[in-house]
């Protein structure tokens, strides 16, 4: 546990100023678009948003099951692919069968993800939070590149709106706890729920 804490910067809450919730960030930093949920994840912690802990991982494995313990909700952020437009956000909760495990570059190099550390924590009778997906639609995977203006443009749309979402989250009665929910980039609802 001591390793995970110090390589991914997070600490553990005390009680007294324990977190509502754990905002994950995934994804390479060094492949386009697949760097949005690390992104946020930057630009969130540096705004300093309390009661929250913020993670940055390349790919959500089984070490953040000793993460989960010490908070009810937990958001991940990280790129995701469907037919929609690259900067749609997606807001899923989890598990869900809208969402199928994937393979970019080295982001799951090992065949493990986030539905492979949920069930693990699961067979281990792991306490789980309630848990978010917050997807970005990504337009290009590319080695070495930046991330495209329509993605740059969702970063910029969930930190803005995070105050709302983060509200939101923490609420388990909250609609947008019941099914998930899709924003395009003209979308300007986000986070409505």
């Amino acid at each position: 546990m001591f390793d995970l804490f110090r390589r991914w910067g997070a600490r553990p809450a005390s009680r007294k100023g324990r977190a509502d919730l754990l905002v994950v960030g995934c994804g390479n930093v060094a492949a386009g678009d697949d760097a949005a949920g690390v992104q946020i994840v930057a630009r969130l912690k540096e705004a300093g948003h309390s009661r929250c802990r913020f993670v940055a991982v390349p790919d959500a494995g089984p070490d953040l099951l000793d993460l989960f313990s010490s908070v009810e909700t937990a958001l991940f952020v990280d790129a995701v692919t469907s037919s929609a437009s690259a900067g749609t956000l997606h807001l899923v909760p989890l598990p869900s069968r809208e969402i199928e495990p994937r393979a970019i570059g080295t982001l799951s190099s090992h065949g493990w993800g986030l539905a492979q550390t949920l069930e693990l924590g699961r067979a281990l009778n792991r306490p789980l939070p309630r848990l978010m997906l917050l997807g970005i639609e990504l337009g290009t995977v590319e080695v070495g590149a930046a991330p495209s203006g329509e993605v740059t443009k969702a970063i910029a749309r969930v930190v803005k709106k995070f105050p709302i979402l983060h509200s939101r989250l923490v609420n388990p009665e909250n609609p947008i706890w019941r099914e998930p929910k899709h924003y395009p980039p003209e979308d300007t609802s986000f986070p409505k729920g």
